[in-house]
């Protein structure tokens, strides 16, 4: 059975939600090895204090867990790629670094203020074969006012086209990857400040052929917290730059009437103008 690891990568000082809700949604995974589940905390806070706080709260989360040395083996290293640009340099990182120790084995990533539910991890292992590239459960959103939204998955949305519309229900915390499809993408783009996920996904897709590539789990196993708290999409001047950015990269590659449904969206969420 191959390796999984949890790439979670950290920043703004969000160590109490990494601890409580994220990395404790990862230790308690039910019905998996759990030394085949290693676990990889990316650090891109500014203050490098906050490295060594992670690291001892890690520490003591563990103890009261009664979590041994080969249960879920965690490792804590800095970010070595871009810092401070919407998380890309600290998952690079970490895909670089569990590659050059594994190059076999599967990725999972989750956001620091995000949770797994029990199963997670155990159900997508489930669905690994010998022409799998990457495993997505359903996720929904949890709201700041306590709403829920679902965002269920459709194998036949999962295309380049849509992710270039917008977002077909795949996002950082319910990825699973083969680690050696990411490496071939070259990972996530580090010259966007945000709407990473959804760049990543069409070239992953431009390249594999989905009904034999990718599993689809229609039951919802990651929850999303739509927070309005500090985080990457709440900034919407930068939201602009990015959104610029991504269209720069995109909008050739799509027809004109995909664009259009594309900044329509754009508009509604973030206010975003386009301008040639």
């Amino acid at each position: 059975m191959s390796q999984t690891t949890v790439i979670i990568a950290t920043s703004m000082k969000r160590t109490e939600w990494l601890i409580n809700r994220s990395l404790r949604s990862v230790y308690n995974q039910e019905n998996v090895n759990t030394e085949l589940i290693n676990v990889l905390i990316v650090d891109d806070n500014k203050d490098e204090k906050e490295f060594f706080n992670v690291k001892k709260a890690i520490t003591k989360l563990r103890e009261r867990l009664n979590l041994s040395t080969r249960q879920f083996p965690t490792n804590t290293i800095r970010n070595t790629e871009t810092k401070f640009n919407s998380g890309t340099g600290a998952w690079n990182t970490g895909i670089k670094t569990v590659y050059s120790i594994n190059k076999s084995g599967f990725i999972a990533i989750l956001d620091d203020d995000d949770e797994y539910l029990p199963n997670h991890l155990n159900i997508c292992i489930s669905k690994i074969n010998e022409h799998t590239l990457a495993v997505f459960q359903s996720l929904e959103w949890k709201n700041h006012d306590n709403s829920i939204v679902k965002f269920p998955l459709n194998l036949k949305k999962l295309t380049p086209l849509d992710f270039f519309k917008g977002n077909p229900g795949v996002q950082g915390s319910n990825m699973f990857f083969k680690t050696e499809s990411l490496i071939a993408i070259n990972g996530f783009d580090e010259n966007l400040p945000n709407t990473t996920d959804r760049d990543l996904m069409i070239r992953f897709l431009q390249h594999v052929e989905p009904l034999i590539a990718i599993s689809v789990i229609e039951k919802v196993g990651v929850i999303h917290y739509n927070h309005n708290k500090e985080k990457v999409n709440n900034n919407l001047p930068l939201k602009q730059k990015g959104l610029d950015l991504f269209y720069a990269k995109y909008k050739n590659q799509f027809s004109e009437s995909a664009f259009q449904d594309s900044l329509k969206r754009a508009k509604h969420f973030f206010n975003y103008q386009y301008s040639k």
